[in-house]
């Protein structure tokens, strides 16, 4: 199968709510990208909303980010979400988090 993203990914181990109808849920980030991330879904209910808002917390950082997700794909616990949209700001904070990230593997 060909390999369809677009950005590098890093491998992670993330905490994050994602909201569904206005309630947060937590699930784990297990990869990130600029684009997207892949994550764990851990005790949320069958949603089927077309897009998510992630509330993100970096290391070291203690400002919250907010990410507007869709859903590509789900497989039991695992789904893939693309980010859709985000402020200019949160994505350099993103950007940065990641190149530190890369760096350190």
């Amino acid at each position: 199968m060909k390999e369809r993203r677009s950005s590098k990914r890093a491998r992670v181990d993330l905490l994050v709510n994602k909201h569904i109808d206005g309630f947060p849920h937590t699930c784990r980030v297990l990869d990130i990208s600029m684009g997207g991330a892949l994550v764990r879904r851990i005790n949320e209910p069958e949603a089927t909303g077309e897009g998510y808002a992630l509330e993100v917390g970096l290391p070291g950082d203690d400002k919250t980010m907010w990410i507007w997700s869709r859903p590509i794909w789900t497989r039991g616990k695992r789904q893939a979400l693309r980010f859709v949209a985000m402020d200019p700001n949160d994505r350099a904070r993103l950007a940065r988090y990641l190149g530190n990230v890369r760096r350190a593997a």
